[in-house]
């Protein structure tokens, strides 16, 4: 017999209410799980279109200079790049973005390291265009500057304009006297060169900026001043590759003020480090050339263009 329940109106059976229980718990899930799917999945996409109003609203980019600072550039370049879509006037992005892929060249070769770097310059041009704030141009004129001294010899000239703009706005980075140095000295501009390389050697007492000093003064014809680098670098380097250079350069000052039998010594120094070096077998031909014995001159000389068959001077010499 069914189980009636008395009511004062009238008997229900209980299965009617057990029904409508079950119709307000599927009508309760549908709605928790709407309200979940709306309120819930889509609070990081809120959150996100959030951070994001904030950001372009307030001109707020500290999350990619803090990136910038603790070497995350691969995220400032895939953060940043939506930003400067929206801001693309906007000259902190684009320091940001250009210290970022000049920053990952250094990780790259061939034709990928190139792109990046031209990609620095690109932001850097139009970010110092857009700039009005000392520090975001100081820092962009810097990295200008070294993003051209990367790209190698044929930018030199624009790398040091930018390296000494970014100094006379007060930037501070003693490494940029080096690569000032280094520039002007293959750019030929000596006396620009001394200036910064002695600035360099003053700042940090390292053997590359003395030996660089050193070349400098000795293109400048100031031989002695060359000399006391020369001597100071044979007297604290262990490298050999600098010691070689040194021996032969100052075979070369003893040459040019005629002190021969210095010379070659000098030359014998440079035999023992590189016993291939068709450079010292040339000075040597030169040499005896300068004593009047010719036979030995050829010899040396000969014995040059055998380990160096395309060293010109030693084929202007023999033929």
């Amino acid at each position: 017999m069914r189980d009636y329940r008395f009511s004062k109106y009238l008997y229900k059976p209980k299965r009617k209410k057990k029904k409508l229980f079950i119709v307000l718990i599927i009508l309760l899930l549908l709605g928790g799980g709407g309200f979940y799917s709306v309120f819930f999945l889509n609070a990081y996409t809120l959150y996100s279109k959030m951070v994001e109003f904030y950001r372009l609203r307030f001109n707020d980019y500290t999350f990619l200079e803090r990136n910038l600072e603790s070497g995350n550039y691969n995220i400032v370049v895939h953060e940043g790049a939506p930003y400067l879509e929206k801001k693309p006037y906007n000259a902190r992005i684009l320091r940001y973005l250009g210290e970022a892929y000049y920053n990952i060249s250094s990780s790259l070769t061939g034709p990928e390291k190139e792109e990046s770097i031209n990609r620095a310059i690109q932001y850097m041009r139009k970010g110092i265009v857009l700039s009005n704030f000392d520090d975001v141009l100081t820092r962009s004129l810097y990295i200008l500057g070294m993003s051209y001294f990367k790209k190698g010899p044929l930018y030199y000239e624009l790398a040091t304009g930018y390296l000494k703009k970014a100094l006379d706005s007060g930037y501070e980075d003693k490494q940029v006297y080096e690569i000032m140095g280094y520039c002007y000295y293959r750019l030929g501009v000596i006396d620009e060169a001394v200036k910064y390389l002695e600035m360099t050697v003053a700042a940090s007492d390292k053997d590359i900026g003395h030996l660089f000093l050193a070349h400098a003064y000795k293109d400048k014809g100031l031989y002695e001043s060359a000399v006391r680098e020369f001597t100071l670098l044979i007297n604290r380097s262990a490298d050999n590759a600098v010691l070689e250079e040194t021996y032969s350069a100052l075979a070369w000052i003893d040459f040019q003020e005629e002190r021969y039998e210095r010379a070659r010594d000098h030359l014998y120094k440079v035999l023992e480090l590189n016993e291939r070096s068709a450079d010292a077998y040339y000075w040597l031909g030169n040499i005896h050339e300068k004593e009047g014995d010719m036979i030995s001159a050829r010899k040396e000389w000969r014995r040059a263009l055998s380990i160096d068959p395309k060293h010109i001077n030693t084929i202007d010499k023999l033929y």
